[in-house]
């Protein structure tokens, strides 16, 4: 039966590399002989949603609110004179396209939607110590 931890050495303060073997010492965080670094394998954890970025999909019904609650505040702004921009010349062109132009409408909130909830949250709150 292996041993619980099989990367430890019998010697004391010593731990042999994942790859290949070779003896290190216990704070290495490399190894000399192959190309084996600390962290080889481990993965980051995969972070869900959370409430604030429910939050911001919710308040991206007016487009850029979702953003300027993340921090995003210039990109809010833009997001909502560019939907202003957008409203205006769908409306314009909407009598020589006979209203597909309609159809890229829910494309663009969506995408807005998308964009506030995957977002970076520069507001999130320092976690209470």
């Amino acid at each position: 039966m292996p041993a619980a931890n099989a990367n430890v050495s019998d010697h004391s303060g010593t731990i042999s590399c994942p790859l290949c073997g070779e003896p290190l010492p216990a704070s290495a965080i490399e190894c000399s002989k192959c190309d084996w670094v600390k962290g080889y394998r481990h993965r980051e954890p995969v972070t869900q949603g959370t409430g604030r970025d429910i939050t911001a999909v919710v308040l991206s019904g007016v487009p850029g609110l979702g953003h300027v609650f993340k921090g995003h505040i210039g990109m809010g702004v833009a997001y909502l004179v560019g939907t202003c921009l957008i409203l205006f010349f769908v409306g314009a062109v909407g009598m020589v396209a006979m209203g597909f132009q309609l159809l890229l409408l829910p494309l663009y909130w969506i995408w807005v939607m998308a964009h506030a909830f995957l977002v970076p949250d520069l507001n999130k709150p320092e976690p209470a110590k």
